[in-house]
């Protein structure tokens, strides 16, 4: 792990903003706008050859294809109403030999009151608000705004490029472009707090409902019902800073590390807060590797329970593709899951308890359905 992989994430909070391709059933439209220039970012017109099945011609061509396929993998994880739409673009972020800031995104506005809130006097994130409210808020607006490092892998003395295929093939070293671009459409899409982290006020005095599925486990309190000082020290609380969220407690069954014995999900809280960072990954110790990490350690194309947290947020999910028995869509059939499954399948519990086990939709769990979940425990989801 090395301060050069660090992700960084930045809240757009002003109120300030074409590729689309089709959607499985069910599942939120994202529709990417590259605000590029002419003839650079993802307009760049350098020749380049193919590569792990990204079929573009051009350096531009290229970096399109691989968010586009980012994007629709979210797409396919989420369900709106309202299409969510996502600027972004190339410029030069911080690097250096020895670190380097592989791309910043976050939500253009956040809303708080709106018909549909779940909680008064809470932020949501702009796509998460219009998913709520049914209706496309703002809609003279983008909904998200990523941002890549075009310095890395050309003008950055840092000694690693950018891999654009879509196989996470990327050579040792290198930065597999997909996977941080899903990284980054997680925070567009909420996974981050709006509080200072270096001061633990809260923005604009008000709860954001990320910070409502964090609790310091030394206390039992969550963030929402500390005072400024005790969020400051929660922050900085290595180890007992935690995501308390139902779905995503459901889905930790598969981590070794990072984890309590209540399924809680530790919270990237290093000794020194950093802004950016703090709170708004997984904590470093998970494992198996998560998409949501604070740092870039390998590809990884599976959101993982970043889908589950979400959930916690207020979205709501689709099933995995050819993942029967995904409950909570957190992108894993547990253990858990396979005996609601079960429960399901003898009339102890009702279909409603775990719909993605009734694969043919007819209101009953048969055989097939259950071997199917089980398949999907075992081999994982595809």
């Amino acid at each position: 792990m090395t301060e050069a992989r660090r992700w960084q994430v930045v809240a757009a909070l002003a109120v300030t903003a074409v590729l689309a391709a089709a959607q499985p059933a069910g599942a939120a439209v994202v529709r990417v706008m590259t605000r590029d220039s002419p003839g650079e970012g993802f307009n760049d017109a350098t020749p380049v050859a193919a590569v792990g099945g990204n079929s573009g011609t051009t350096l531009g061509a290229q970096r399109r294809v691989a968010f586009e396929y980012a994007a629709q993998i979210w797409a396919s994880r989420l369900v709106s109403p309202v299409e969510i739409r996502v600027s972004a673009t190339f410029d030069a972020l911080a690097c250096s030999a020895g670190s380097t800031t592989l791309g910043v995104a976050g939500p253009v506005s956040v809303f708080r009151d709106f018909s549909g809130a779940p909680r008064a006097n809470t932020f949501y994130p702009s796509a998460l608000a219009d998913r709520l409210a049914g209706m496309d808020i703002e809609p003279s607006e983008d909904d998200i705004d990523a941002t890549f490092n075009s310095a890395f892998g050309s003008t950055c003395p840092f000694p690693a490029g950018w891999y654009y295929g879509l196989d996470g093939a990327a050579a040792d070293g290198d930065s597999d472009f997909v996977t941080v671009a899903l990284h980054e459409l997680g925070h567009g899409f909420g996974f981050l707090t709006l509080m200072d982290v270096e001061s633990g006020a809260l923005f604009e005095g008000r709860d954001d409902v990320f910070l409502l599925q964090l609790i310091d486990a030394r206390n039992g309190l969550t963030l929402d019902a500390m005072t400024n000082a005790q969020r400051r020290s929660a922050l900085e609380a290595t180890g007992s800073l935690r995501f308390i969220g139902p779905q995503v407690t459901a889905s930790s069954g598969g981590l070794v590390s990072g984890v309590d014995t209540l399924g809680r999900v530790e919270m990237y809280a290093p000794a020194f807060a950093q802004n950016g960072s703090t709170a708004s990954h997984w904590s470093n110790e998970v494992a198996p590797l998560e998409l949501m990490a604070p740092f870039f350690e390998a590809p990884l194309h599976d959101v993982g329970i970043a889908a589950a947290a979400l959930g916690d947020l207020g979205w709501e999910l689709a099933g995995a593709p050819g993942c029967p028995g995904d409950c909570d869509g957190g992108g894993s059939v547990t253990i858990d899951e396979l005996v609601v499954a079960v429960c399901i399948a003898l009339g102890e519990a009702e279909v409603a308890a775990c719909t993605a086990v009734d694969a043919e939709g007819d209101g009953r769990v048969s055989i097939a359905d259950l071997v199917a979940a089980v398949s999907g425990a075992l081999a994982g989801c595809r």
